[in-house]
């Protein structure tokens, strides 16, 4: 199966996934995925909004 990802994604994905992989400091782990985590749930907000106003559904 091929990856949805472009090119350019699958590089970047490559490069951080290396940067997390040589990283020894539990704190600075536990950090970015703290800050991943709420990427993940801002950018799931912001496709929700956007399908919601595209299908013309409001939310309660």
């Amino acid at each position: 199966m091929t990856s949805p990802l472009s090119i350019d994604r699958e590089f970047t994905v490559a490069l951080h996934s290396h940067t997390i992989d040589s990283c020894d400091d539990i704190e600075a782990l536990r950090s970015i995925a703290k800050t991943l985590l709420e990427a993940w749930q801002l950018q799931a907000m912001f496709s929700e909004d956007y399908g919601a106003e595209l299908l013309r559904v409001h939310a309660p």
